[in-house]
């Protein structure tokens, strides 16, 4: 569906301009940006893929020119503009505080409101800085129930990328329990080996339920290896 077969009262830019502006959601006012869609997907659409790809607005805050141009219907020139944008709005913030990350309960708190409504498993990397404040936040997979996962290869690499001093991953069980799979354990103990020798240390592995979190570094009495 193209965004020119919606209604004149569902389109974006007419209710904008009819001073609806503040009941659009994220997605429709991406829509504003690119102006339309691609096939099989109207550009509110593909802004809700995006969106979801790159875990919400903070997300889409630290997407680079490259990571635009690599999204279907997105074209050099159309992948510029929404850098520029989107540039615009990360200078306008740099004077804000920092968000810091200095213990589980902070990082829970973080992240517990994020994932609400997963319907499935997605695993991401807090990236921080050697002050506990937050550089990247990033999904890297996303699967079903138990299906999906990443490797210490794939993590280290974007906590690397971002220049990373110490790193937290989290995932979320679409169930609602908290309590760490064997799978969740050998992973959480590959990504700590691997962050030792990488010199950036795995500060926790968080699990996210419906509304509760799960913290290795807690349960496990993790040493002081990372921040928090």
């Amino acid at each position: 569906m193209k965004i020119q077969d919606l209604s004149a009262d569902q389109r974006p830019r007419e209710r904008l301009h009819a001073g609806r502006g503040e009941e659009l959601s994220d997605a429709d006012v991406l829509a504003l940006l690119w102006g339309s869609g691609i096939r099989g997907a109207s550009a509110v659409e593909l802004g809700q893929r995006i969106l979801s790809a790159c875990g919400g607005l903070s997300g889409l805050l630290r997407l680079g020119l490259k990571d635009w141009a690599g999204y279907p219907g997105i074209g050099p020139a159309k992948a510029g503009q929404l850098w520029a944008s989107l540039e615009l709005a990360r200078r306008a913030g740099r004077g804000r505080e920092p968000l810091r990350l200095l213990s589980p309960q902070a990082a829970g708190a973080y992240l517990l409101p994020r994932c609400q409504g997963w319907t499935e498993e997605r695993f991401g990397l807090l990236a921080l800085d050697s002050q506990g404040a937050l550089i990247a936040d990033r999904i890297l997979s996303q699967g079903v129930s138990n299906a999906t996962l990443v490797s210490p290869r794939e993590f280290y690499r974007e906590a690397l990328r971002f220049g990373a001093v110490t790193a937290i991953g989290y995932h979320n069980h679409p169930g609602g329990g908290v309590n760490p799979s064997r799978e969740d354990i050998a992973l959480t103990r590959r990504l700590r080996e691997s962050g030792k020798t990488l010199g950036v240390p795995l500060a926790d592995h968080l699990i996210l339920g419906a509304a509760a979190f799960y913290s290795f570094r807690t349960q496990e009495g993790w040493g002081q290896d990372g921040a928090g």
